[in-house]
């Protein structure tokens, strides 16, 4: 294997969305572990995951 990325630089939010789509479209982040910190310009973002909606009646 390669090796463990642990920061990731972007130079825009669309280069991080654009790298998100690309990951999830493809299918790579199913086959690769988690915990990447995300740098947006120099600056940490956090991501947040989505989470199941609760559908009320």
């Amino acid at each position: 294997m390669g090796r463990k990325i642990k920061k990731m630089n972007f130079r825009n939010k669309k280069a991080y969305r654009r790298w998100l789509a690309y990951g999830h479209s493809t299918g790579v982040f199913e086959r690769t572990p988690g915990h990447v910190k995300v740098y947006i310009k120099g600056k940490p973002h956090r991501v947040k995951h989505s989470q199941k909606r609760v559908r009320r009646r």
